[in-house]
């Protein structure tokens, strides 16, 4: 007659009974969709960038006339430090963190909408219009140097009629 060895058990204690023993999971099926953890910008962390960025808007009306419509062109440019604003992020300010911004950046909307908002009372200046006639249309870019992170953006502008303007 064959015996095993006996089982070691930790000694009696006061909270021996208190936890279920661990069990093994066996695993007999694969998972079909695998699931990440996404990275965005906080739209927070956007509004801080932004009130310690600089930023410049140039532009003008289009030359040569040969369109009915009034054009105006404009670049935007806009600069984020992170070391100018390192206390308020949970990141270091660092090369890093500036390539993985810029990377963020690259087709958001929400800088988008910013870089508009940013250009738009310089642009209605330009066109001496009202903000409300203008329909802008922005297309940036971003990358890193250094601890910065630097967004360019181009801006055409149309009029709007003054009908189509009051209904937005």
């Amino acid at each position: 007659m064959s015996t095993s060895p006996p089982t070691k058990r930790p000694a009696a204690g006061p909270l021996l009974g208190l936890l279920p023993e661990a069990r093994w999971a066996r695993v007999h099926k694969v998972q079909l969709i695998r699931r990440e953890i996404r990275e965005t910008l906080s739209p927070s962390a956007l509004e801080v960038l932004w009130r310690y960025g600089e930023h410049v808007v140039e532009g003008g009306e289009e030359l040569g006339g040969g369109s009915p419509q009034r054009r105006f062109y404009a670049t935007v440019m806009v600069t984020f430090d992170l070391r100018r604003c390192a206390a308020y992020f949970r990141e270091p300010a660092d090369v890093a963190t500036a390539e993985r911004l810029a990377e963020l950046m690259i087709g958001s909307t929400r800088v988008q909408k910013k870089l508009v908002a940013l250009a738009r009372p310089e642009l209605a200046r330009m066109a001496k219009v009202a903000e409300a006639c203008l329909h802008i249309e922005m297309d940036h870019h971003a990358r890193a140097e250094g601890t910065q992170v630097l967004i360019d953006g181009d801006a055409m502008v149309t009029l709007e009629p003054a009908r189509k303007a009051g209904l937005r």
